[in-house]
């Protein structure tokens, strides 16, 4: 938590002087058009783009702030958290793609473009089929939102503590479902799959790290092997398209779970839909392979 409270204390503070000085809701316009296609209010907006431009923690305390103000359902809930799984930390993230041989461009877009496509469909399937449409209620017990600074700060401590408490059950639920074998089961279940879509075998060991770990450390390895040369450019171009979709898929999806995301939306559809985007992604690849050449992979 020491280094993420690094991280998330001077941001509270930033969000409250643009909040005050009305930045934030300037973003929050320019963002509702996109958002309301999505079925979620405009107010949403800013919480996605601190997710792209933060981390997922910092977009949780600016969640916390603003769901108490507003009316949304269990499905609504579950397209912000679908989105922001896929599009989250985008400049850091990004650079561990640029490092590895595929633009910084291409991966910042893929993802932000993925997210929204994701989280429209999903938005549709729900309301086509009048899934998860109850009254969503928030774990944290729900308070008026207080005027005066030194309530504001009390607030921000609460949920700098509930934080903490997210990350407790995050570390210990973790070492729980490795124990039981869930990290083993997501292995041989993405094993084939992975070597359909034409990723070579020396990618698939890192490519599991990265969906069962994180991006950092899946990314780091490839970029390992990406500046050896024993991974070729198409298992680079789709492992590291895969990566950013869909990684550190056990924390990451504890973590949504916790903060009100429903299983179905933040688990099965975010990894199937990624795994479908990578497959078109080949196609692509193999059609188009020398304006890939030209504009996605970088030198390293």
């Amino acid at each position: 938590c020491i280094p993420l409270y690094k991280i998330l204390i001077p941001f509270i503070f930033i969000i409250k002087i643009l909040e005050e000085i009305g930045i934030v809701k300037i973003i929050s316009n320019l963002f509702e058009p996109m958002v309301q296609l999505l079925g979620l209010p405009a107010e949403l907006g800013i919480v996605w783009v601190t997710a792209i431009i933060i981390n997922v923690y910092a977009a949780i305390i600016l969640f916390i702030n603003i769901v108490p103000s507003l009316d949304l359902t269990i499905a609504q809930v579950t397209v912000l958290t679908l989105i922001i799984l896929i599009a989250h930390n985008i400049l850091v993230e990004s650079a561990i793609s640029r490092a590895a041989g595929v633009s910084f461009f291409y991966a910042a877009f893929l993802r932000i473009g993925i997210a929204f496509l994701a989280g429209f469909i999903l938005y549709r399937i729900y309301f086509y089929f009048g899934f998860l449409q109850e009254k969503f209620s928030l774990v944290l017990e729900q308070r008026v939102i207080a005027t005066d600074y030194y309530s504001w700060i009390l607030g921000q401590i609460e949920n700098l503590i509930y934080i903490f408490c997210i990350i407790c059950i995050l570390v210990f639920s973790l070492n729980i479902l490795k124990k039981i074998g869930v990290e083993s089961l997501i292995k041989r279940l993405l094993a084939n799959p992975l070597k359909l879509m034409g990723i070579s075998s020396s990618a698939i060991n890192i490519i599991i790290v990265g969906l069962t770990i994180g991006l950092q450390f899946g990314g780091g390895l490839l970029i390992k092997e990406a500046k050896s040369g024993s991974i070729n450019k198409q298992s680079i171009l789709l492992s590291l398209s895969l990566l950013n979709l869909v990684h550190a898929v056990i924390e990451d999806t504890i973590l949504m779970m916790i903060i009100g995301g429903h299983i179905s939306g933040v688990l099965f559809f975010r990894v199937i839909f990624s795994l479908l985007v990578v497959f078109l992604i080949l196609f692509l690849y193999k059609k188009f392979q020398a304006l890939f050449n030209k504009v996605v992979f970088v030198k390293i």
